[in-house]
């Protein structure tokens, strides 16, 4: 009994680790495509969160999916799904962490004010 509780705490305990290099790996994988695919185009990824707003995932990838780059192709054509999906989601992420920041500003402004 006593070691199954040893290794169920073992197991908790570096779980969120794993958990958390896996999605890094997503990251390092794709991250290659915003700066191929969208950084000479487009504004920093902050300025374009702030400009796309909350959006659905699904809204983003059809976007995405649908949007043309410089040469005139639609990113359909030159990227694969999982790629797409990726860049939907470094901007609904950036969109949200943008949201959180100013949310954050906004309640900071009005504490000092109150002091």
């Amino acid at each position: 009994m006593k070691n199954i509780i040893t290794i169920i705490s073992i197991l908790s305990t570096f779980l969120p680790f794993a958990v958390q290099a896996q999605d890094y790996s997503q990251v390092r994988r794709h991250s290659n495509v915003w700066v191929n695919e969208c950084k000479s185009c487009h504004s920093p990824y902050q300025e374009l969160a702030k400009n796309v707003g909350i959006r659905t995932e699904q809204y983003l990838f059809n976007f995405v999916y649908f949007h043309k780059n410089k040469d005139g192709k639609e990113f359909n054509e030159i990227l694969s799904k999982e790629e797409i999906d990726f860049v939907a989601r470094f901007v609904l992420i950036a969109a949200y962490l943008h949201k959180l920041e100013t949310d954050m500003r906004k309640a900071g402004d009005h504490l000092i004010k109150k002091l």
